[in-house]
């Protein structure tokens, strides 16, 4: 028994949000007569929030800001309701004066597939019938119909519970309006006084988020409702405020409710009109307005998107519409961007983000480092042109090459890559590397302490520790290169002396060490680097997160003239360096050095 205890005590907190989500989602199917008011109250008064707050700003206070604004709105909405009512009650009159219309166009559908693969259809499922009815014959007589006309107080249910929980809305907007700043303040202190002004800026965000969104997002919905309605009206189809409130209505279902509005117009049309001209102008409209609004003004007004992804509208739609039905449906998308804003803000929420947001799952180095672990070299190469083509060089090896070497060093340091896999991510990013080498920037070639332009300088690279520290210099190399300079970059992994060796006789006029990691080992570099080579400017260039404030002070008492942290900073502070020497340096003949072969000019 104490084991039991002990173990549900160390509950993973995993389990438990699950067993929360859950009991959640049972609790949401099981009493939505009850939630689904408090939702459309909750929305409403997230939408209604900017109007009360602009009447208050009259002079008036809270309760007659929220009384003013409520019957306004309850006004538009119920002189809304009126008129399609009656255009409804007309509609369902006026449809059996189509019928001779709508016979029509079925017998010129008909004279297309005659002949054809629909009549194949037609005589098929006509035999098919006929056989049903001579294997199956009618052995018991017919039943008797008895038409009953029910009592009007029967139907007394039917139109109590929907009148019940609209009063209900109504009443809980009101309350949810005038004690704004109360239920401010419950929440406050449910999450405690001790987070008090973390709690209020997250209110305060989600508050401004969710009712602009859903203002706007009402605008633009609203917008297309109202073109569709006067197009129609210009287009003398009938009932043209009927098919605008539902196509203003429908579109707040994601992707497909745009398209499933303009079905009923269109048969509307069919039924309506001669030919086939007034169906077509119907669907042009409708796809020319919802193609204006979703890739023209939704864009302006949300920036990229709402906040969430494709994928997760949908899933999300099927979900609400399971759980709450048709109302669900029409609420899937505000109510997926209120989880969202709201995981934004609380803390333990950040999953629901992580699921449905649209921003990546994880950074650009990470997925290009699983990409290479995963010897998908060719995606990983792709995500690096796509990157290159949005950005500049240095900002690319930066944010993605350099991150992602940095990871692997700290992934075999930890024992979680082999040596294997290691070399192979450092030499598939070498890879990648010189296949997107054409993205280096031009720039203006320096000039020579002598004048000459026809002499490129020399700088030295000194990899600290592996082949990985390496690549990161050669990386710098395709940075330089383009503006005159000579990058001779020693091997990596070999001794110190050696490494020495190769720096005097190369005698370069600036010497850069390289290196993700090993603090230890760049400090005693540099230190034997400034006492073989006091002259030669040494920029230690630590890449991944070792650059502090306090190691940059420790290298550059060790001898270090600057220390760099991305290969932007090396990019502008190499040139720097070399031109504030006062002594003049050595050069080597001016073109590109093969980074892969640089070595080999090293005696």
């Amino acid at each position: 028994m104490s084991d039991l205890r002990s173990a549900d005590a160390h509950a993973p907190p995993r389990l438990l949000i699950l067993a929360a989500l859950v009991l959640a989602v049972a609790c949401l199917y099981w009493a939505r007569a009850v939630f689904i008011p408090i939702a459309l109250a909750l929305l409403i008064s997230f939408l209604l929030s900017p109007a009360v707050a602009l009447v208050r700003r009259t002079g008036l206070g809270q309760v007659p800001a929220v009384v003013v604004v409520v019957t306004l709105t309850l006004t538009l909405a119920v002189g809304l309701g009126w008129a399609l009512f009656n255009q409804v009650t007309t509609l369902a009159n006026d449809l059996p004066h189509y019928r001779a219309t709508i016979a029509r166009k079925i017998a010129d559908v008909q004279r297309v597939g005659k002949g054809g693969a629909l009549k194949s259809v037609q005589d098929t499922a006509k035999d098919l019938m006929a056989e049903i009815e001579r294997t199956n014959p009618a052995t018991q007589k017919p039943l008797p119909v008895v038409v009953s006309t029910p009592h009007p107080l029967w139907q007394l249910p039917r139109i109590i519970e929907p009148v019940g929980s609209a009063v209900f809305v109504l009443v809980l907007l009101m309350f949810m309006l005038i004690q704004q700043r109360e239920l401010r303040a419950r929440v406050v202190r449910l999450f405690g006084h001790e987070r008090l002004a973390e709690t209020t800026r997250a209110l305060d965000e989600a508050g401004v988020r969710i009712s602009r969104y859903l203002l706007t997002q009402s605008s633009l919905n609203a917008s297309f409702g109202a073109t569709i309605m006067l197009g129609l009206f210009l287009l003398d189809v009938p009932f043209a405020l009927v098919w605008g409130f539902f196509a203003a209505l429908l579109r707040f279902i994601p992707y497909v409710g745009a398209w499933a509005a303009a079905l009923v117009p269109i048969a509307m049309s069919l039924a309506v009109f001669d030919g086939w001209a007034k169906p077509l102008l119907i669907a042009g409209l409708f796809a020319a307005t919802e193609v204006i609004i979703a890739f023209v003004l939704e864009p302006l007004f949300f920036g990229r998107s709402a906040g969430v992804s494709a994928i997760a509208l949908l899933i999300a739609a099927a979900f609400w519409t399971w759980l709450w039905g048709p109302i669900g449906l029409a609420l899937a998308t505000p109510l997926t961007v209120c989880l969202v804003v709201f995981s934004r803000t609380v803390a333990g929420l950040e999953f629901i983000e992580i699921l449905v947001s649209d921003e990546p799952g994880v950074e650009a180095h990470i997925t290009y480092y699983q990409r290479v672990l995963a010897a998908d070299e060719r995606e990983a190469a792709e995500l690096v042109r796509e990157a290159a083509a949005a950005s500049s060089s240095e900002a690319v090896y930066d944010s993605i090459l350099v991150p992602a070497l940095a990871r692997a060093r700290h992934d075999r340091e930890t024992g979680q890559l082999t040596s294997i896999e290691y070399a192979h991510v450092v030499e598939a990013t070498r890879q990648v590397l010189g296949r997107a080498a054409h993205i280096a920037p031009e720039t203006t070639p320096p000039t020579t302490a002598s004048g000459s332009g026809s002499r490129a300088v020399i700088v030295a690279g000194c990899p600290v520790h592996d082949e990985a520290d390496r690549v990161g210099l050669e990386m710098l190399a395709l940075l330089l290169e383009p503006a005159g300079y000579t990058v001779r970059i020693a091997p990596a992994g070999g001794l110190v002396s050696e490494m020495m060796a190769a720096v005097q006789a190369a005698r370069p006029g600036l010497i850069c060490l390289g290196s993700l990691g090993e603090k230890s080992h760049v400090r005693h570099l540099v230190k034997r680097l400034r006492s073989a080579c006091p002259e030669i400017p040494i920029v230690a260039a630590c890449w991944g997160p070792q650059g502090s404030a306090e190691f940059r002070t420790e290298l550059c008492s060790a001898g270090a003239d600057d220390v760099v942290t991305s290969l932007a900073e090396a990019r502008v502070t190499v040139p720097r360096l070399i031109r504030s020497t006062a002594h003049p340096l050595d050069h080597a003949p001016a073109g590109r050095v093969d980074i892969e072969t640089a070595v080999e000019e090293v005696p």
